[in-house]
């Protein structure tokens, strides 16, 4: 029992030594991607793409079109409506909006379906794009800022989509507080850390928001899957199994964060899906060593998910249990390094460059509380997976 306990101790050490890597590493990312970006910066006034897929967004739309009609020096934009929305009243609002601003760069499109998913409708637009046109996708509640643009425009190559990570701001307490703490360390350690790495095995999925890529890498990838209940995991496999990869943007979107724990939870268990079907990727692509390792990296961040979390607490007790109590003092000091602290680093990097970030104080309780809450969103999947009703019509849809 005694190994076990010390052999436990020792993969969360680990685990921290390799959270502390990835921070400085993307420290140096940030320091060094600084650059003075001006509209000179655009090359030949091309624009990017942005597709945004909409679907009974009536209460939201207006700030979006809004705020992209200002950036026709950057984009266009596409509203892509689903005729899943029966009434049609986004449809009809964005057309009297556009109207409402006089927009020259915003540009509307209903998509035929009637089932389907985000995916659909992000399929119907970018298959009508010119085949040297730069995509983006973001949702109606993004507002990028123009320096995003400046850069993809700089900075995008053919087999290289760029990737933009979130951070969080909204005024949370207790629970909610620790939650925000650990989304912006996500970010940070685990997208901003995996798309700065130069790893030649290294997972990396996309995201539905805050990704550039070329059309004609589409044509070669194949587009957004919309059989997948999780289609941004799934994508970011194909294009690293067609020799692709993902570069990460320097700036930051902010994204609203979940209202409650309820919110949050099924929200966990809506991306848990990602990589819990890691190996069905690899049963329906190109089969080699090399892409079942991915999925074997993919598949990891799943049990991760589900068992860090419940693996800590059985090993804290048992600590106790077997009177090996200062394992259990010593797993504590671990799990406080782990999230608390690597928590506040990843605050303090991401203060630099968004000097309005907050920070949610939170107490040791709330963090190892929330910790725990973590894992709720796998184990609910798992309990639809086992009742058969883990399916694309079931997906929880984030409420805006």
């Amino acid at each position: 029992m005694l190994i076990f306990l010390i052999l436990s101790v020792s993969i969360i050490m680990f685990s921290i030594l390799k959270a502390l890597y990835r921070l400085i590493r993307v420290k140096k990312f940030l320091f060094s991607s600084k650059v003075s970006l001006d509209n000179s910066m655009m090359g030949n006034n091309k624009k990017i793409d942005i597709i945004i897929p909409v679907y009974n967004e009536t209460k939201t739309v207006e700030n979006s079109i809004s705020y992209f009609s200002r950036l026709d020096n950057y984009c266009n934009i596409y509203y892509v409506t689903t005729n899943k929305e029966k009434s049609k009243d986004t449809y009809k609002k964005i057309l009297y909006l556009i109207d409402k601003y006089k927009t020259k760069n915003v540009f509307l499109y209903n998509c035929p379906n009637t089932t389907g998913t985000m995916a659909t409708q992000l399929n119907y637009i970018a298959k009508k794009l010119p085949n040297d046109s730069i995509i983006g996708i973001y949702n109606v509640d993004s507002f990028p800022k123009p320096d995003t643009f400046l850069y993809v425009l700089n900075h995008i190559k053919k087999g290289s989509p760029l990737q933009q990570v979130s951070y969080f701001n909204d005024n949370k307490k207790f629970i909610m507080s620790s939650a925000q703490n650990w989304q912006n360390r996500w970010s940070v350690v685990y997208e901003l850390g995996k798309y700065t790495s130069k790893a030649k095995l290294n997972f990396t999925y996309s995201i539905g928001h805050g990704f550039f890529i070329y059309k004609s890498d589409l044509d070669k990838y194949g587009y957004w899957s919309d059989t997948e209940i999780n289609e941004d995991n799934e994508f970011g496999y194909r294009i690293l199994i067609n020799n692709g990869k993902i570069y990460s943007i320097p700036f930051f979107e902010q994204a609203g964060f979940a209202k409650n724990v309820s919110v949050y939870i099924k929200q966990q268990s809506t991306w848990f899906n990602g990589p819990l079907y890691a190996f069905s990727y690899f049963k329906k692509n190109k089969k080699n060593f090399h892409n079942f390792l991915l999925s074997c990296l993919n598949f990891k961040a799943a049990v991760s998910w589900l068992f860090y979390p419940i693996f800590s607490l059985i090993i804290f007790i048992l600590g106790f249990i077997f009177n090996y109590w200062y394992i259990s003092i010593i797993l504590f000091v671990e799990m406080f390094i782990y999230i608390t602290i690597i928590n506040y680093l990843s605050y303090k990097i991401l203060k630099v460059y968004l000097p309005k970030l907050k920070y949610s104080l939170t107490s040791v309780l709330t963090d190892f509380l929330f910790f725990l809450i973590h894992s709720f969103g796998p184990c609910l999947t798992l309990c639809k997976v086992i009742l058969r009703k883990n399916t694309i019509n079931n997906k929880y849809n984030t409420e805006k």
